[in-house]
């Protein structure tokens, strides 16, 4: 089993939206309202599902050590890949 395997499609589209916008430190990094932006279509449709769970999937991913808490915007968290979001990103998501 691969270590990966914890992680679903919306997950990967999680991280993906964050290693896109170069969000790989504690001061880059992006807001729960600036992932679902970045995810919607000109109708304001996002596949990632409602603030609350995407909160949710965010806290899952900082549980797994897949992401870490940036810097406050606000008063709203910002969210930032680790190194172990960062390879797997690097790596495509390909089994070993």
């Amino acid at each position: 089993m691969n270590e990966h395997d914890n992680i679903n499609r919306a997950d990967y589209l999680l991280l993906s939206t964050l290693y896109a916008s170069e969000c790989t430190d504690y001061f880059h990094s992006m807001t729960i309202s600036e992932i679902i932006d970045d995810n919607s279509d000109e109708n304001g449709n996002h596949p990632l599902g409602a603030r609350m769970t995407v909160y949710r999937k965010l806290q899952r991913l900082v549980e797994l050590g897949y992401i870490k808490k940036g810097i406050k915007d606000d008063h709203s968290d910002t969210y930032y890949l680790d190194t172990k979001g960062i390879g797997l990103m690097k790596d495509g998501g390909t089994k070993a």
